[in-house]
């Protein structure tokens, strides 16, 4: 089948009120989710000012409102661009002239909100044009989807897994999912440029797989791209993994505290935790107060470690938890995807957190005492 795609202009007023009549929807499976830093958004507003040209915008008759007759369209391409403007007009942001380019637009408008601009300004912005691609009623999503998989093809700033989030997936259904867990915020895991670029749903992906096979190499994108081709149709066991990882998320909530926050706020470091309470969930582990002061003690202690001098000590205990630490460190400074190094700090904690000797913690504290002396 043929499709057609014309292409006419909108206003920025009939967007903003199609936007408002809830007639624009925004769906983030399309393409790239709604993350663009302040930045971005001002220099949008910029370009809007000096009446230059932005990208098009793509959108879908999707259905008609029964009560109104209202078309409604899905903003498939553009949800940055279009909620940077209505957030502007809305107030939500000032053109903060660090973030202008054009020095004429910085002498008159720099740390204007909408409401400080002038009338013929604002006017302005209300009247300018949008580029839009409507596409054609007869796609259907998953046409849709195709089609910017095959731009995405061509496109060398999109990542790997914004290029798999091109296709639909019920395994990437579910890692988005979990990346919407308020636990990732709570622990200020990403960074909104992580977000911006799904390095949180990529994060998530190789969290579901260690929950379903263990701790495997990752050093490259070849097994993320065969688990979303062979879990793509079906994903039989997609809620109980969710519910899984979500809790050993309630796990690693009761290991937080404020000397292991830094800690789990790390990447690599909350993979191996991760590991760490999955298999306490396989073995019937219940988690206590006394893994997490181990736990606690062995973060504090790798928390001080900088590996700039070697340490001597006398008692075997010492020498022991002294080497895990060192250990410890190098699995975590390089190569931290690979299957030997995830291995080892993962053994570490569990034989950290399990060990029978009432005095670790003690032992851990003595090493970190030592550790900062040599500061």
């Amino acid at each position: 089948m043929e499709f057609s795609f014309p292409r006419n202009t909108k206003t920025v007023k009939e967007i903003y009120d199609a936007f408002k009549a809830d007639l624009l929807i925004i769906d983030n499976s399309y393409q790239r989710r709604k993350v663009w830093l302040l930045q971005d958004k001002v220099r949008l507003i910029e370009t809007i000012l000096l009446n230059l040209i932005i990208p098009e915008i793509f959108l879908w008759e999707c259905d008609i409102d029964a009560e109104t007759g209202e078309t409604v369209r899905h903003i498939v391409d553009g949800q940055q661009r279009i909620n940077a403007i209505i957030d502007y007009i809305c107030g939500n942001f000032k053109l903060n002239t660090k973030y202008l380019l054009d020095a004429e637009i910085k002498e008159k408008f720099g740390n204007c909100v909408f409401a400080d601009l002038p009338s013929e300004t604002k006017k302005a912005i209300w009247g300018y044009n949008l580029s839009i691609v409507n596409i054609d009623k007869r796609c259907i999503e998953q046409d849709i989807k195709n089609l910017f998989f095959r731009l995405n093809l061509t496109d060398y700033s999109l990542n790997e897994q914004e290029k798999r989030n091109s296709l639909s997936s019920e395994f990437g259904n579910a890692a988005e999912k979990l990346s919407d867990n308020p636990f990732w915020e709570r622990h200020k895991v990403f960074s909104a440029a992580d977000i911006r670029r799904m390095k949180d749903v990529e994060f998530c992906s190789n969290i579901l797989i260690l929950a379903r096979e263990g701790i495997i190499d990752q050093t490259s994108q070849q097994k993320l791209n065969q688990v979303y081709d062979d879990l793509k149709e079906d994903y039989p066991d997609k809620e109980s993994d969710i519910a899984r990882v979500e809790s050993a998320m309630q796990l690693i909530d009761n290991l937080t505290n404020e000397q292991t926050a830094s800690f789990i706020a790390k990447k690599a470091q909350i993979y191996s935790v991760f590991s760490l309470v999955l298999d306490l969930l396989d073995n019937c582990i219940s988690m206590n107060q006394e893994i997490v002061d181990k736990f606690t003690a062995f973060v504090s202690t790798y928390n001080s470690f900088k590996n700039e001098k070697e340490l001597i000590f006398e008692k075997v205990e010492l020498v022991q938890e002294y080497e895990n630490i060192k250990r410890y460190k190098l699995a975590s400074s390089e190569g931290i995807n690979k299957v030997g190094n995830r291995m080892i700090r993962f053994e570490i904690l569990k034989r950290t957190c399990l060990n029978e000797d009432k005095n670790i913690v003690e032992h851990l504290e003595r090493v970190r005492e030592e550790i900062l002396k040599q500061k």
